[in-house]
């Protein structure tokens, strides 16, 4: 385990950052100025639950569960910091039933308005769906030159169903119209107001989407949003399109739409079972290996210099201001 020590001083308030974020030095510096910071990117699951008793902040992403075997743990902590909008991988009831404040960006909007990276990825998929991309170039990897194999579709033209018109759905469909798509979505909680939009129901938008694009955050009414009799709606031949959460698909509804060409291609930057790690038997993995028909991406919506520097300095800034709030850090390192 790769661990690095900054600044070691007792009477800072002492983090664990299992987060890979050495490679942001702007971030860094705000978090080593003011705290004992201890970089683990590579720390197991049993190796954080015997140190995670030593630390009064702990900055996470995705990569890392902290459930309640951490929290339970976790005696000094008064603090969980993400850089993400989703907290999937945080046991938020429970860490807030133990007195543990859990920050996320998910409403930090002045932030989040100037990244793009996941909107633009989602769009990336949709394109790769339509033209074949990474069927076409896995074609000539294997010595082939042949043209006529990867006919694919334009997206001018094309009806682009958006579900959900966050921050992130609104961007995609900024893309799609300057892409000359005509774009309808469906959002129950707000009034779209973009000329370029039609807003229309849920069961309108899957009889009517040529693609399908996913943007809702994941909560016990979404799980599963997408299943069997969803997907007996959609037109023949529709493309799919998530970028947002695994288990907003039902991923065994999702193999059978691809099976029988209901859905013509997908394209996933999310699986349900991502946290767990058991990614080579997973069974849209499986059929992704034999299949020209589905696309999968790991979960590298997010995954850009710039929308990382962004999150995680805005991440860093939000726990120190905290951390300070809190202040009163004794020798000992207790709070």
């Amino acid at each position: 385990m790769l661990i690095k020590n900054v600044m070691k001083q007792l009477d800072k308030p002492r983090i664990i950052v299992t987060a890979e974020m050495e490679h942001l030095p702007a971030a860094c510096a705000i978090l080593d100025k003011a705290c004992d910071v201890v970089y683990a990117p590579t720390i197991t699951d049993s190796e954080l639950l015997a140190t995670i008793a030593e630390y009064d902040a702990i900055v996470t992403n995705i990569r890392q569960v902290i459930g309640k075997s951490v929290l339970d743990a976790a005696t000094k902590l008064r603090l969980i910091a993400t850089p993400s909008t989703g907290t999937d991988h945080i046991d938020v009831e429970y860490a807030e039933s133990r007195g543990i404040v859990v920050q996320s960006i998910k409403r930090d909007y002045d932030l989040l308005k100037t990244i793009t990276s996941t909107a633009e990825h989602a769009f990336l998929l949709m394109l790769s769906c339509l033209r074949r991309l990474p069927f076409a170039f896995d074609s000539v990897r294997r010595g082939e030159w042949v043209r006529d194999k990867f006919c694919g579709r334009e997206a001018e033209g094309r009806v682009v169903g958006i579900i959900g018109y966050g921050r992130l759905g609104e961007i995609f469909s900024r893309l799609a119209n300057g892409f000359g798509m005509k774009v309808i979505a469906c959002d129950p909680s707000k009034t779209i107001n973009d000329v370029w939009v039609k807003q229309v129901e849920m069961d309108e938008l899957l009889k009517t989407a040529e693609i399908i694009s996913l943007h809702v955050h994941l909560t016990p009414e979404t799980e599963n949003l997408i299943g069997q009799c969803e997907f007996d709606l959609m037109r023949d031949g529709v493309y799919l399109v998530n970028t947002s959460c695994g288990k907003l698909i039902d991923e065994e509804a999702l193999l059978d739409a691809l099976k029988s060409g209901k859905v013509k291609c997908a394209g996933i930057d999310v699986l349900a079972n991502e946290l767990t790690g058991d990614i080579d038997s997973d069974l849209l993995v499986e059929f992704s290996r034999t299949h020209d028909s589905l696309i999968i991406t790991p979960h590298i919506g997010g995954m850009s210099s710039d929308a990382q520097e962004k999150a995680f300095s805005h991440m860093a800034s939000k726990l120190v201001v905290f951390l300070t709030k809190i202040g009163n850090f004794s020798k000992n390192g207790n709070i």
